[in-house]
């Protein structure tokens, strides 16, 4: 048996991405948020009122 070279270039199936994560798997995973940090250089506020921690915002 002979080997034959050709320049065609070897087609490569495409990575799914269970491949992709599974690949990466090994390697330390990448940071897409940051974590929240508090504000050190602002006083902290009292939660007197009983609505403190709910937030509005326009839709």
């Amino acid at each position: 048996m002979t080997s034959q070279i050709t320049d065609k270039p070897v087609a490569r199936r495409a990575e799914t991405g269970w491949s992709r994560a599974r690949r990466l798997r090994e390697q330390a995973a990448m940071r897409t948020c940051l974590p929240a940090v508090e504000d050190e250089s602002v006083p902290p506020t009292a939660h007197t009122n009983p609505e403190w921690n709910i937030v509005r915002g326009e839709d």
